[in-house]
């Protein structure tokens, strides 16, 4: 039996991937698969990727599309090709610990979690974070909910049920940056139960190729909407009244409107930051935030996460935005 599939999106990284494979193929857990999908990568990864198959053919599986799908695109893809019992996410250009996936699966395992999370290392901030405190852990209710929500994290720091994510269709968006936000909420309103292990087991480093930290500037404004309203939409979907969910309720609700307005207040920050910006589409971009403002938090200023998690700056954004005309 396969305990957990760890999916691994390969888009041109042919300087990360032997660095990569040695942290899962040296993983302390052998009942593992890893399912490496390279994205239409145009470098060296496939025929890398290739190499790394033959020598595991048991436990690694090579997935190539044809068109890059970004991020969310490979790891569904991936999904639909898991068959382990947990499923984890890892991005080629980072570092995990030797025995990161066994300790998240004893967790699942003696706990019977729905999702494990571990603490990471962001090496860009110089700081050590555990996004699911143990304020949060065991059996999840709407307050617990709206806490995790709130500080949701990164999907690569965890581990999931796989049935979870297959009977209810979890999919991630593709081709955009942001991807994990809306993903990682619906499967918070799913799960039932959660662990986490208190130790730094991911360390996320600090690559400037990568997808998020491009010069697209006017796609990273559009991404951030497209998540912000993927929130949304997600929301509605689970409103009390049309939910089946019986634990959700005012804090979820309350938390899901923070993480719209926490990408609301960062793409006004991008209008800001690009003033000079020739290629950002700045009018256009101001025009569309204020559309999308009208009416839609009025109170927001009382909200219970927000005033409790979001920086001093990002509230100074919010409030300079009232003012614009």
């Amino acid at each position: 039996m396969v305990k957990v599939s760890v999916i691994v999106p390969v888009y041109n990284g042919e300087k990360y991937i032997d660095r990569c494979m040695k942290c899962l193929t040296g993983q302390t857990l052998g009942e593992m698969e890893l399912i490496l999908v390279n994205d239409a990568s145009t470098d060296k990864s496939g025929e890398l990727l290739e190499n790394w198959r033959k020598q595991y053919p048991n436990k690694i599986k090579v997935i190539c599309s044809e068109v890059n799908r970004g991020a969310g695109g490979a790891r569904n893809m991936g999904i639909s090709m898991a068959e382990g019992e947990y499923i984890g996410f890892m991005d080629c250009d980072d570092v995990i610990d030797g025995t990161m996936y066994e300790k998240l699966y004893q967790k699942a395992a003696e706990e019977d979690c729905d999702i494990v999370d571990c603490a990471y290392y962001e090496e860009n901030m110089g700081k050590s974070v555990l996004s699911y405190g143990d304020d949060v852990i065991g059996d999840l209710d709407d307050e617990k909910r709206g806490k995790i929500i709130a500080g949701v994290g990164y999907a690569v720091t965890k581990i999931f049920r796989s049935s979870l994510l297959k009977e209810n269709q979890c999919r991630i968006r593709e081709g955009v940056i942001y991807e994990d936000l809306d993903f990682l909420i619906h499967v918070v309103l799913l799960a039932k139960r959660i662990g986490n292990v208190k130790l730094v087991l991911y360390y996320y480093k600090n690559n400037e190729q990568s997808s998020s930290k491009s010069g697209n500037e006017q796609k990273k404004f559009s991404d951030m909407l497209d998540a912000m309203e993927a929130v949304g939409f997600l929301k509605q979907s689970f409103l009390p009244e049309s939910s089946k969910i019986p634990e959700i309720g005012k804090n979820v609700l309350e938390a899901m409107d923070y993480a719209m307005l926490s990408c609301f207040s960062c793409a006004i920050g991008m209008c800001l930051w690009n003033q000079e910006n020739p290629s950002f589409q700045l009018m256009d971009n101001l025009r569309s935030l204020k559309k999308i403002s009208a009416g839609k938090w009025e109170n927001w200023q009382n909200n219970f996460y927000l005033n409790k998690n979001m920086t001093e700056e990002s509230k100074e954004i919010l409030r300079w935005f009232e003012t614009v005309r």
